[in-house]
């Protein structure tokens, strides 16, 4: 028998037998696991790529996912097989009672399942100890005890005049751009604010992020340019290669360095400090986080840096990306910002201008920012429909992980990544009724509390077997979780929720925003814009989401802005100009 002869009578034998690995593989073994249909040869593969094919190529994942899960039926859970563009198996969780069994602590995992080894593609920029990646154990419960009270809302509060002032000089950069008329993106303004933030709380350093490029901090510029790396328009081969190989290690090295530099000279001032007989009285993250160190060694020097990484990282971003869709949410409708800034002139009094509203916050007198109710209404709604991030999470084969669905059928998710889709869990109708697409605020009024707190607090060993608290409330806790629910929950959530209502009270009246490009309102043949069913102006197309490590609006909010009308009667956003 000839060679092509044998080739001839193996290809049959071949295919044949790829297709019985292929179906144990796709068919076996997802069986009983709720999906769309999956072919044989390219799992969900397929599908996926026709469904992204669908939209703007550049949106997140999430919105793909989403549609997808409309179209098998909207099932608690989703198993997607991307094998081999994946190594591994998907199941999307996408309903909340679900999302609570992974994030809850368990007789399995005492601190909730672990991270999944997929966040390992941003340790570059949290570092390799990170709070945020560490998958787990006493090591992590000692990391979230140490920083736990740089975190805390009463001590978060007495940073209300560092807050202020950096977001004075955000407000003086909107001045200077309404009075030139030009186009910005807003996400440069609202990244170097919350960066200015973010470092003074955690560093009681100055980033100088919202001076002009030239007179920033060095430390801010070269985490800025290690951000950038790993932006979508960095990921073709050419500069992957660059950064995995040339760039990223030099800008790791370098905000490495840095931050030791700083953290070293805040111990030195620390062990000054006992050694006159007085403790520090440095307010910043970092400086209360040293106070039980008695010996700076090249591991709490490496952790306590991973952790300022980290800090830097999740400080800035989710702030920085709510302000944006809620200064864009609040452009669309005339009745929200109508009702805000009524609040505001309720609470904090008629002046509008910078000075005024920082005397009066900081008065002292009365918690002037519990009282803005409407203002956290605005903020818990913008969370909801535009959480900056989901959560990843995964039991290693042999761990004995099942979920168990509604109907009663448990399913081992061992080996599987588990994708808790906050995007999908906070537009659920079965929670949030036909209204689940739509900017109501009015939804959170008797129920504006941001914390996980209130659920969960640190020690875990309390927690097994606690239910959720619905008194009172008409949407389930657990069914709104941008910050994440569990031990393992956003540890700057409050500071997150602070800044935002601070920000938000001292630009609402004073400015008016246009979106300009994707989002933008549509104008009707009179120049006026055309106003929905529900009061809320109609866009040409929506706006949207893209991925750069988390979710970022498509164009960085590209917008113009004006200063506001002084009369209340005529301080309303007037797009079509």
């Amino acid at each position: 028998m000839g060679l092509l002869q044998l080739v001839l009578l193996a290809t049959p034998i071949g295919i044949w037998l790829l297709y019985k690995w292929l179906y144990r593989l796709r068919i076996e073994q997802l069986k009983g696991f709720p999906q769309p249909p999956i072919s044989v040869f390219w799992g969900h593969l397929k599908l996926v790529g026709e469904y992204t094919a669908k939209g703007n190529p550049n949106r997140h994942s999430d919105y793909v996912f989403e549609d997808i899960h409309k179209l098998a039926g909207r099932p608690e859970v989703m198993a997607l097989d991307m094998r081999p563009a994946l190594g591994y198996p998907l199941l999307i969780i996408n309903d909340h009672t679900i999302a609570e069994q992974i994030v809850k602590p368990s007789k399995l995992f005492k601190y909730s399942t672990p991270k999944s080894a997929t966040m390992e593609a941003i340790q570059g920029l949290i570092g390799d100890t990170s709070i945020i990646s560490n998958k787990g154990g006493e090591d992590w419960k000692a990391l979230r005890k140490r920083f736990n009270p740089g975190f805390a809302p009463s001590h978060l509060i007495t940073l209300l005049p560092q807050i202020l002032s950096k977001t004075e000089m955000f407000t003086n950069r909107l001045t200077k751009l309404a009075e030139s008329g030009e186009e910005f993106e807003l996400e440069k303004l609202c990244t170097s604010l919350t960066f200015d933030i973010i470092a003074a709380v955690v560093l009681d350093h100055d980033f100088k992020a919202q001076l002009p490029e030239g007179q920033q901090d060095s430390l801010m510029t070269d985490y800025a340019a290690l951000l950038k790396t790993y932006d979508s328009s960095e990921a073709m081969p050419v500069n992957r290669f660059r950064n995995r190989w040339g760039k990223q290690p030099r800008l790791i090295a370098r905000v490495d360095s840095t931050l030791k530099v700083i953290i070293r000279t805040k111990f030195s001032e620390e062990l000054a400090a006992r050694a006159a007989g007085h403790p520090s009285k440095g307010r910043s993250v970092i400086q209360l986080s040293l106070q039980d160190i008695t010996e700076l060694t090249p591991d709490v020097l490496q952790t306590t840096a991973d952790q300022v990484k980290s800090f830097l990282f999740a400080g800035h971003d989710t702030t920085s990306t709510t302000l944006q869709w809620a200064i864009y949410e609040l452009s669309l409708s005339p009745r929200i910002r109508t009702a805000l800034a009524d609040e505001l002139d309720h609470v904090l009094g008629p002046a509008t201008d910078f000075a005024s509203i920082a005397t009066r916050l900081l008065s002292g007198k009365e918690d002037l920012l519990g009282r803005l109710t409407y203002t956290s209404a605005i903020i818990k709604e913008t969370l909801r429909l535009y959480p900056a991030a989901a959560s990843a999470r995964r039991s290693l084969p042999g761990s004995g992980l099942t979920l168990r669905l509604s109907d009663g059928r448990d399913l081992c998710v061992d080996g599987w990544v588990l994708y808790v889709n906050h995007y999908s869990i906070m537009r659920d109708p079965k929670v949030y009724g036909e209204s689940a697409d739509e900017f109501m605020p009015e939804r959170w009024l008797g129920d504006v509390d941001t914390s996980m707190e209130a659920e969960y607090g640190f020690e875990a060993e309390a927690l097994p077997g606690k239910g959720e608290k619905e008194s009172g409330r008409s949407v389930p806790p657990s069914a709104w979780r941008p910050f994440e629910r569990g031990p393992r929950n956003c540890i700057g959530q409050e500071l997150a929720n602070l800044e935002a209502r601070v920000i938000l009270a001292a630009v609402a009246r004073g400015f008016e925003f246009e979106k300009v490009g994707i989002g933008r309102v549509r104008c009707g043949e009179d120049g006026a814009p055309v106003v929905g069913p529900k009061g809320k102006y109609e866009v040409v197309e929506p706006m949207f989401n893209r991925r750069q490590v988390t979710s970022k609006p498509i164009d960085n909010m590209v917008v113009r802005v004006k200063l506001a009308k002084l009369h209340a009667e005529e301080n309303q956003i007037k797009p079509c100009y």
